[in-house]
């Protein structure tokens, strides 16, 4: 699968914050080094 990524997605990765992506139903955090934090079911 390739994931497409936004400057300002790239930018926050970079300066550390945490970004949350959504897919199929549950949202998922990430660190600022990708790796996976844990992902949440949404109702």
């Amino acid at each position: 699968m390739l994931i497409a990524t936004s400057c300002s997605e790239l930018a926050q990765l970079e300066s550390g914050r945490q970004q949350r992506i959504k897919e199929r139903g549950r949202e998922c955090m990430y660190n600022y080094k990708g790796e996976l934090q844990g992902c949440n079911y949404m109702k």
